[in-house]
């Protein structure tokens, strides 16, 4: 009697066939579920876009300041009139637009539709960006189609940070728009169209530099055409579609002037165009957090300033800047290069920021504080390193860890993350969900760890509740984002390493194999006979 005709045989194979037929039969109810659950979840989501677009829409109408909006068209508006939308270093003065000069031929040709048009279209674009956000990050993070998905994958990750996304609204901030380019141009890369991935993180970064940061992963993965792509196409943003509004050589000094301002100003003071600001709670970048918690330096400086200079009320006013908050940019880019009573604003800011709270742990120097920052990023590079699989070994899976860790890396490696540049964590949420749902660890207690873990780590912005200041500057936002970079790794690491072969195949499909040889003989004898 062969292994084939005995009768445990014959039961283990009607067992395993009812066990694929159980799993095809769970498929079938849960996107059955997920149907019958999507008219309510769009109707949701688009109450919430109704909700979040309505204030910045009612402040235009009323004339009422209109926080990062108002800046947006009166930058598009004086770039049309010809102004320098950067002031000259010599000037010193910061940048009132520290966004590209791409970003700002941008805005001047939605400035074209007037104030309220303006604002429109950009609470319009929020809007759409977080529909694909939505949908690029289940298609990414289950490796198929968006559609049929566990209702949790949709709602979850935006519900864990629905705050930021209001923020987002409220303020104007793109953030969203550009984690939905960057998913975009993972999905590219999946589908081998290299050069549209690298043209969406061009354009990712002509508006918002630090998208820019994925053209080291194309590097690493060699992904040449997608790199190539990515600076032609950011050549072309900064360079060329300037130029209805700016000469050849201004679009140039344009590029110059931005990057020595925003780029190349990194000093104790501060990152960039906003000294103390910058390290300030509400950034919450790794190099933020470093000075933060390494250096005697205030955890709100800007607010200490803030409360200086609106006793003089005169001179902020020639200045540009208004009593209710709101700015006048040509004002701004036409006032004195340094006014004669500038410095009297600041005599004494001093004592008031060495009285101002702080949270630092350590008083080191700021070299040194430098130093470590590079080192813990370095170190949480290589960490990535290691846990990506070889290209040849990759599968929808581990690209979806994978795509995850970058992006997480991305938004705590920007030198400014203010809050609500994480809205970015919808995407490493869905992914750890999905493998909480898709890929549970064994029932017992490790299934139960691996749900309190990540439960644990989605609670963690809500500290800002209670504590809303102190929870922001120590990093309310970052640290889930390292608890992600740390868990997805460690699973990308294992799924790279236990569950797939040398020729690119899961444990699953190893294991499925001898069943398929054995039912193909098996229907071969049957013919046979």
């Amino acid at each position: 009697m062969t292994p084939m005709d005995t009768p445990d045989a014959g039961a283990d194979l009607d067992r395993s066939s009812r066990l694929r037929r159980d799993q095809v039969d769970g498929d079938a109810v849960a996107a059955a579920a997920s149907r019958r659950f999507q008219p309510w979840l769009l109707g949701l989501l688009g109450v919430l876009m109704v909700v979040f677009s309505a204030p910045p829409l009612v402040n235009v109408v009323r004339g009422w300041p209109n926080k990062d909006y108002g800046l947006w068209y009166q930058v598009g508006a004086a770039l049309r009139q010809g102004y320098d939308i950067y002031p000259d270093p010599t000037s010193g003065r910061l940048f009132p637009f520290m966004y590209p000069p791409s970003a700002a031929a941008l805005l001047g040709y939605v400035s074209f539709v007037g104030e309220s048009g303006t604002i429109a279209l950009l609470t319009l674009a929020h809007s759409i960006a977080w529909l694909g956000a939505i949908v690029l990050s289940v298609r990414l993070a289950t490796g198929g189609k968006a559609s049929g998905r566990n209702p949790l994958l949709y709602v979850v990750p935006s519900l864990c940070i629905v705050a930021l996304i209001h923020n987002s609204y409220m303020l104007g901030q793109p953030n969203m728009a550009l984690l939905t380019l960057l998913l975009a141009a993972f999905y590219c890369l999946q589908k081998g169209r290299d050069g549209w991935a690298g043209a969406l993180v061009a354009t990712s970064a002509a508006i918002k530099a630090f998208p820019i940061l994925a053209l080291g992963y194309f590097i690493y993965r060699r992904k040449w055409r997608a790199s190539a792509a990515t600076v032609a196409a950011l050549a072309a943003w900064l360079l060329i579609v300037p130029l209805p509004f700016r000469t050849p050589a201004q679009a140039v000094r344009d590029v110059k002037v931005w990057t020595g301002g925003m780029l190349f100003t990194y000093n104790s003071q501060g990152i960039a165009q906003r000294p103390f600001r910058s390290y300030s709670y509400k950034n919450q970048s790794i190099m933020a957090l470093a000075h933060r918690f390494l250096r005697d330096v205030p955890a709100d400086g800007e607010a200490v300033l803030s409360r200086r200079t609106n006793n003089f009320r005169k001179e902020r006013a020639q200045m540009g800047l208004h009593a209710d908050g709101s700015i006048d940019l040509t004002t701004i880019l036409t006032a004195p290069a340094r006014p004669a009573n500038l410095d009297k604003l600041f005599e004494g800011s001093a004592d008031d920021l060495k009285k101002a709270w702080r949270v630092n742990v350590a008083s080191l120097d700021f070299r040194t504080v430098t130093l470590v920052t590079l080192s813990a990023m370095l170190g949480l590079s290589l960490l990535v390193v290691v846990a990506m699989p070889p290209a040849r070994r990759r599968t929808a899976r581990t690209d979806a860890l994978e795509f995850a860790l970058i992006t997480l890396l991305i938004v705590m490696f920007s030198p400014l993350s203010f809050n609500y540049a994480f809205v970015w964590l919808i995407y490493p949420i869905t992914v750890a969900l999905n493998e909480v749902l898709e890929h549970p660890a064994p029932a017992g207690r490790r299934r139960t760890l691996q749900r309190a873990w990540l439960a644990t780590i989605l609670l963690i912005p809500a500290l800002a509740i209670p504590m809303p200041l102190y929870a922001q500057a120590w990093g309310n936002l970052f640290v889930p984002a390292l608890l992600l970079v740390l868990s997805l790794g460690w699973t990308l690491l294992r799924v790279s390493r236990d569950e797939i072969d040398q020729h690119g195949e899961t444990s699953l499909q190893r294991h499925a194999k001898p069943h398929a040889a054995g039912a193909g003989a098996s229907a071969l004898s049957s013919q046979a006979g």
